[in-house]
């Protein structure tokens, strides 16, 4: 009965606007936007479409840079987030973190990175000199609160925010030394 049946990407999971108040919470961490998504929704609804857009978004970038750094995206993501969940649940005194939580959270707030990515097709970072460094160091501090502040919130680890921040500062800046190199 095809009447009954649910549309495709329903039934695939793919929320669309659970993927625009992520990716707004990853644009502006600070404001309203972050401070307006659920415990609830960050943790149980780890939207993996998201960051697999915007995972292949960067490939694609980097491939009209002259780069074809798909793999070092995936297993630097792949990596990351493997270690970044064990450091979690041995951090988090509120139970268990899931991995498809953290592939989430750190697949968000990779849109920084993919923007500088934009910018580096345009006109090469790395020849900028200082602006370079300085647009590149901001982006890592961006994708590093952004991640921070939804770790904090979706798992309930505001005491460990900045253990959280440090490695996921090192993820960060290996995908933007990926980016501009």
């Amino acid at each position: 009965d095809y009447e009954n049946e649910p549309p495709l990407l329903e039934e695939l999971g793919v929320n669309f606007p659970h993927i625009y108040s992520k990716s707004r919470a990853v644009l502006f961490p600070f404001g309203k936007h972050a401070k307006s998504l659920e415990s609830g929704l960050i943790e149980n609804d780890a939207d993996l479409a998201g960051p697999l857009a915007f995972a292949l978004g960067l490939g694609g970038e980097l491939l009209l840079a002259g780069k074809m750094h798909f793999g070092y995206v995936y297993g630097f993501g792949v990596s990351g987030c493997l270690a970044m969940t064990l450091l979690l649940n041995l951090l988090n005194p509120n139970g268990a973190v899931s991995v498809w939580t953290v592939v989430s959270i750190l697949g968000y707030a990779l849109l920084p990175v993919n923007l500088l990515a934009g910018v580096n097709a345009i006109m090469r970072i790395h020849k900028l000199g200082k602006w370079g460094m300085i647009a590149s160091v901001l982006t890592i501090a961006w994708c590093t609160t952004a991640s921070a502040r939804l770790f904090e919130r979706g798992c309930n680890m505001r005491a460990q925010r900045f253990l959280v921040a440090y490695p996921t500062a090192l993820l960060y800046s290996a995908f933007v030394m990926i980016t501009i190199f």
